[in-house]
């Protein structure tokens, strides 16, 4: 998912102020980050995992703000599900299940258990590029609503810039880098996304990278005014697919942490 609705994933999760900027910060540096791993062979819910195993082993003290990792997972799997599934196996499936040692009792998680028990309830047949499009203005929409009606969302977003050094000693580690190349790396996304900017301007960042992917990625032209006029000016649009994906991920957490 995006930036803004990971925050929001936290938020819902915990209302603790410390837990909320830490927990927050490392659910967006997994994405921020990503292309330092050394193994570009290892795909993203893969990443976080052995994140999340590898705070608990070598940095126990963080612990359990390690669980962002479970929630940012949680959320991408219910955005593939209902925004686009790209093809998985059943072996990378079953893959996604991590351990979290933040009890004293080690506790499995099986992830695919969560997305087999919501795949029914979300998902529905994509047709091709032109669903991957649709599913991606989707995903704008929820952000557009959370600009919207969550001040706090982009509070913690903001801060962020600054919160990402208390992850620094952890991701200089994981990802084999100097000190400096991670507080760098997180501003460089961080700017991407125009925190703090008029709404306006947040929407025509996104709407200008959805264009340039599909073209890219798709050879789909997209109008990028009609886009942007449907998405800001459809506020109750906006609304009903962030209330509708809330719902989805509170049942998703409540799987995680009772199966």
């Amino acid at each position: 998912m995006l930036p803004r609705r990971h925050i929001l994933d936290v938020l819902i999760y915990t209302k603790k102020k410390d837990e909320i900027f830490s927990m927050a910060t490392l659910s967006l540096a997994i994405d921020a980050l990503k292309y330092l791993s050394l193994n570009k062979k290892n795909n993203h819910f893969v990443q976080a995992l052995e994140l999340n195993d590898f705070i608990c082993y070598m940095f126990p003290h963080m612990r359990p703000k390690n669980r962002a990792l479970l929630l940012h997972i949680v959320s991408d799997l219910i955005g593939l599900l209902a925004y686009g599934v790209p093809k998985k196996s059943k072996k990378e499936l079953e893959s996604l299940e991590t351990i979290d040692y933040s009890k004293k009792d080690v506790e499995t998680y099986p992830l695919v258990e969560i997305w087999n028990k919501l795949k029914d309830k979300i998902y529905k047949k994509k047709h091709g590029p032109l669903s991957i499009v649709e599913g991606f203005i989707k995903k704008i929409r929820v952000e557009m609503d959370i600009i919207e009606r969550y001040p706090k969302v982009e509070e913690v977003f903001h801060e962020s810039k600054r919160t990402i050094r208390e992850w620094v000693s952890v991701f200089t580690r994981f990802y084999f880098k100097e000190i400096d190349e991670i507080p760098s790396a997180y501003e460089r996304w961080w700017a991407l996304w125009k925190v703090g900017n008029e709404k306006e301007r947040i929407l025509n960042g996104m709407v200008d990278r959805l264009c340039e992917q599909a073209q890219r990625d798709l050879g789909i032209t997209i109008n990028k005014n009609e886009t942007f006029e449907s998405i800001i000016w459809d506020k109750n649009k906006n609304r009903l697919e962030n209330e509708n994906f809330s719902r989805w991920y509170s049942q998703g957490i409540k799987l995680l942490f009772n199966i």
